[in-house]
């Protein structure tokens, strides 16, 4: 297990070089051309080498929290679980072997549970490619490994995981960089919180949230036969040990992504394995506070606290981070499949409830209509692997003066 930490953390070596003798090799194999024209879109992908568009910030949604990305022509996956995966494409226009033949040259992993983490282990074993994880997701990813090689899915028993942080760490304790982007992208993670059920906020309304399926979906897609590859760790220590990734661009604005597949009760320090404190949460409100300007921020839509607390955790993230596009990710699990349009009704609603600047504790509680960030909606399964495409030099991204610099990729 190699680990990078800023404040005197050694750092990962050696993290871009897979990449680099993936994308040198032209002509790329049919497989991987169709793989990348698929997700990235035929108009951003070389049909005779399969490289994507280097000038260009590449998101496509694979289900749920999952995306393959693609940050300057550098392919990742962000998790790898595929809501109903079957043997051939149906409500999901993909298979698992797809993401193979994607060939991304890492795995990024935000936490261990099931709706996350199955086929890690499947793709990474057959590509040969880093899982990036908690310490406690990455000795799963061993076990899943073990299990595919007996099984003859996989060519190997063991995968390379890195542990992002320690075992057993305290969520903010460790702040870390991964280089396995560079020279384009620096990443900083942390661990944060797992959504988690806490009782009824008093400082603020809460507008509540409907958890309704379209009953048509059934009819209109009718279920396969399944094909995955499951992770065990789903009910093991590394399930809820959840991790936050910055993804900031070298030069062009210094374009800036956040991804965070859980969106945790900051107010109250709780995840769902424990309570921490709210001491620890908001050591993490102010991470997010101090970490460069985000432009974007796809964040999970769903807290399992919703029931009693609504979207008011979705926004508190987007107060903290203050993002100027939000995309809502984490549907289909949790949040029911096609009630994505009930989510977006009750986060807009929400806003609305947070306007008061005489709250108690206004640093998680207001957020003026100004700072709001633009709610680019999601809708599954309609919106599986549309691109979408950002140009980093576009001016909406620039940033203000003295602050390009905050953080820990400077």
């Amino acid at each position: 297990m190699k680990r990078t930490r800023v404040h005197g953390v050694i750092a990962l070596a050696f993290g871009c070089l897979l990449c680099q003798s993936t994308l040198a090799a032209p002509p790329a194999s049919a497989d991987l051309v169709k793989a990348r024209q698929l997700f990235f879109g035929i108009e951003n992908v070389n049909a005779t080498t399969g490289e994507v568009n280097n000038q260009k910030v590449i998101f496509s949604w694979i289900t749920n929290a999952s995306y393959a990305a693609s940050l300057k022509g550098r392919v990742v996956l962000l998790d790898t679980y595929v809501h109903r995966a079957e043997t051939v494409p149906g409500r999901t226009p993909f298979v698992v072997e797809d993401l193979v033949s994607l060939r991304p040259e890492a795995i990024l992993l935000g936490h261990g549970h099931f709706d996350h983490a199955d086929n890690a282990a499947f793709i990474a074993g057959n590509l040969g490619i880093p899982i990036y994880a908690s310490a406690e997701t990455c000795v799963a990813m061993q076990v899943d490994a073990t299990n595919l090689f007996a099984a003859g899915r996989i060519p190997v028993s063991k995968v390379d995981c890195h542990d992002v942080t320690s075992t057993g760490s305290t969520p903010g304790a460790e702040i870390v960089t991964i280089p396995q982007l560079e020279p384009v992208a620096c990443i900083t993670a942390f661990r944060h919180l797992h959504s988690a059920r806490v009782a009824a906020d008093p400082n603020i309304p809460i507008f509540p949230v409907l958890n309704i399926a379209d009953l048509r979906d059934p009819q209109m897609y009718p279920p396969g036969l399944p094909l995955a590859y499951p992770s065990s760790g789903s009910g093991g220590p590394g399930g809820p040990v959840s991790i936050f990734y910055q993804f900031v661009m070298r030069g062009d604005n210094r374009f800036t992504v956040v991804w965070h597949n859980t969106t945790g009760a900051l107010p109250e320090g709780c995840a769902i394995d424990r309570c921490w404190s709210p001491a620890v949460g908001k050591t993490l409100f102010d991470i997010m506070q101090s970490l460069p300007p985000t432009d974007v921020e796809l964040g999970s839509m769903v807290s399992l606290g919703f029931g009693t607390n609504g979207m008011r955790d979705v926004v508190i993230y987007n107060k903290a981070l203050l993002p100027k596009v939000y995309i809502p990710i984490h549907q289909t699990n949790a949040a029911l499949p096609t009630s994505s349009l009930e989510f977006k009704v009750s986060y807009l609603a929400q806003l609305d409830l947070m306007l008061n600047p005489a709250v108690a504790n206004p640093d998680y509680y207001f957020l003026p209509k100004e700072l709001r960030p633009e709610a680019r909606w999601m809708v599954d399964p309609d919106d599986y692997l549309k691109p979408l495409v950002y140009d980093p030099k576009d001016q909406r991204w620039s940033k203000p003066a003295g602050r390009a610099a905050v953080g820990a990729c400077n």
